[in-house]
């Protein structure tokens, strides 16, 4: 069982702070969480998961993390964070390339990063 990484568990605990009425059912999600599958894909990366069946599901829409962002060592624009449930329970986080710049020489593991709020300023014809 493969633990989450330090920016994916940043990431999640940012999300799941935007639904403060849900943390009971969502913290003992988070509490169990496994990792089964991390990819970058070039543009960001996916990390599939699952969380105990004794967890307790939570009715919320998916995705959450609308408003999460990542300011990533080597991007200059960073990532958008999705977190994306199947019947109540976490399945799937998305670190999307908020520029459209290419993540396939970052290492998401150990790469140093800051979460906000709103992605890096964006410049030119992009809105």
């Amino acid at each position: 069982m493969t633990q989450l990484t330090e920016l994916e568990r940043a990431a999640i605990e940012a999300i799941l702070a935007e639904k403060p009425d849900h943390f009971g059912p969502l913290s003992e999600q988070l509490q169990s969480v496994t990792v089964e599958k991390r990819e970058n894909t070039g543009g960001g990366f996916f990390t599939t998961i699952s969380v105990s069946s004794l967890a307790p599901a939570a009715i919320v829409p998916s995705p959450l993390g609308l408003k999460v962002y990542a300011n990533i060592d080597g991007m200059e624009h960073g990532l958008g964070m999705l977190l994306f449930f199947e019947q109540g329970r976490m399945s799937l986080l998305e670190g999307y390339s908020v520029g459209g710049e290419n993540t396939s020489a970052i290492e998401f593991g150990t790469v140093a990063f800051a979460i906000n709020d709103s992605p890096a300023t964006l410049h030119g014809n992009v809105r």
